[in-house]
């Protein structure tokens, strides 16, 4: 059976860490390996994984971003299989057999499915539309089948893979769709493996969540103008579509929403969820109106 290794970016995350340990500790197909790369000063992370004595923890002295710690985890890690996941996620118990199976049936990069652990407060709607508007295209009951992007709150590749197309790019947040284009390119189509369950949980706010789609969508943007090679008539096209843009995610989550059994989730999300697109949406207009850095172009 190949190796298997799990990393764990870590900021403040002692919160959320010890159930995601558990969890990976216990799975039906043991990893050979878990490392959690932190990467924050705190005094309480590294009591956390020592209560895991198979646990390997990586201090780095300096903020890494998610996935400049996972770069440093795969560095140091001896699998043949190489596997991603967060620490505010909890996996179902076979959910490493299911990636590596998949795996082995020749699909070199695998993203599982995204459920919700249950709110640990009121919020139970609002988190239900920072799901929907997180991972409305890879949650759990929909088909088995090519993805554009998998992140890496779930997923797994080989290192065959990893040391053609890696590493993460580093210094932005969507180094995980970046990664699965560059697969993409290579001829190793990201796949998505329903039955490879992670749940996740949120905590932001409604403006929290806000704010960071802007943020985000304008990241995303900006990177996918640049890796398709847009020209500025090409950005500015897609800037004015994006009511039309935003219009059709919401057509798309609510259909998969249907699918996956989460209908009613979304009926009594879709006011919150509409918002949360829109920033994301805006925020990508944002990007493509601006002049690209290095650029001439207007």
């Amino acid at each position: 059976m190949p190796r298997v290794s799990i990393v764990l970016p870590a900021y403040f995350s002692h919160g959320t860490l010890a159930a995601s340990l558990a969890a990976l500790s216990a799975q039906s197909r043991p990893a050979d390996e878990i490392i959690v790369v932190n990467s924050s000063p705190d005094p309480e992370t590294a009591p956390v994984v020592a209560a895991f004595p198979k646990v390997r923890l990586i201090q780095s002295p300096h903020r890494l971003l998610p996935h400049a710690a996972r770069n440093r985890g795969f560095a140091e890690a001896i699998g043949e299989v190489l596997v991603c996941s967060d620490p505010d996620c909890v996996a179902a118990p076979d959910w490493l057999q299911a990636l590596v199976a998949v795996l082995e049936k020749g699909h070199p990069l695998v993203g599982g499915s995204m459920g919700l652990r249950p709110p640990r407060g009121p919020g139970s709607r609002l988190q239900e539309a920072i799901h929907l508007a997180k991972f409305w295209w890879i949650l759990p009951g929909l088909p088995a089948g090519p993805v554009w992007i998998v992140p890496t709150a779930n997923c797994a590749f080989t290192r065959r893979l990893w040391e053609q197309v890696g590493p993460f790019p580093d210094d932005v947040f969507c180094g995980d769709a970046l990664f699965s284009w560059r697969a993409s390119r290579a001829g190793s189509v990201p796949w998505f493996a329903p039955e490879a369950i992670v749940a996740h949980e949120h905590d932001e706010t409604a403006a929290m969540m806000r704010r960071q789609r802007w943020r985000r969508g304008q990241e995303f943007g900006r990177e996918r103008a640049r890796w398709e090679g847009w020209n500025a008539g090409t950005r500015w096209t897609h800037a004015l579509a994006s009511p039309l843009r935003c219009l059709r995610v919401l057509h798309r989550a609510r259909n998969a929403a249907m699918t996956a059994g989460w209908g009613e989730s979304f009926r009594r999300t879709t006011a919150l969820h509409a918002g949360f697109q829109a920033a994301w949406v805006a925020g990508e207009a944002r990007a493509w109106m601006q002049r690209p850095a290095g650029s001439g172009a207007a």
